[in-house]
């Protein structure tokens, strides 16, 4: 990392998101996609980490109560999971011989995403699941107050990840109170954005 240089700073970081995307979209099928995001998931629902973000949320970021916010935590990212089961997004999706057109699903590639101080755990979680489930990679750019909360998130997620074989490069966050200038340059050299 360039720690004297910020902006150089997400640009590798994007790079290293862009080479574990091409792993594993050339390594990807089905199955593997759907464990990264399955494992992304868990991070967040297994009950003790819910409580544990939904309490740091508040803390850092003076919002919501601890009660709502694992509510939402496990609501949100079990009613994503429910809706992302059986879709396909690796390969083929839909051949249809009547007109001869084949449909085959293709990873975007980086994915930047910036995360509003309203939600550091739910919307950092759904976005990684949703970015995962179709073989792409994101880097998150957490408002400052929700920085505590999402960096603890990553710290679940690549725990599930080590234990599966999912490479941790997929998933990554601008370091520290990222600046507004790292989070434009992070917006300009990604392949999609999602702002919340």
């Amino acid at each position: 990392m360039t720690a004297n240089n910020p902006i150089a700073e997400v640009e590798e970081m994007v790079a290293r998101a862009r080479a574990a995307q091409e792993r594993f979209e050339t390594n990807g099928s089905q199955e593997l996609y759907d464990r990264a995001a399955a494992a992304a998931a868990w991070a967040i629902v297994e009950p003790s980490r819910n409580k544990e973000l939904a309490e740091m949320a508040v803390e850092t970021t003076g919002l919501g109560n601890v009660t709502d916010k694992m509510t939402k935590n496990h609501r949100k990212t079990l009613g994503l999971m429910r809706d992302i089961q059986g879709v396909n997004t690796f390969g083929v999706i839909k051949d249809d011989a009547a007109s001869g057109i084949t449909e085959i699903a293709r990873a975007i590639g980086v994915i930047g995403a910036v995360v509003p101080s309203t939600n550091p755990g739910a919307t950092p979680a759904n976005n990684v699941i949703n970015a995962l489930k179709c073989g792409n990679a994101i880097v998150l750019s957490p408002s400052p107050s929700g920085v505590p909360t999402c960096t603890r998130l990553l710290e679940h997620i690549y725990t599930e990840f080590d234990k599966c074989g999912i490479d941790r490069d997929l998933v990554q966050m601008i370091p520290g109170r990222g600046t507004k200038e790292q989070t434009q340059r992070l917006l300009e050299v990604s392949d999609l954005v999602v702002v919340t």
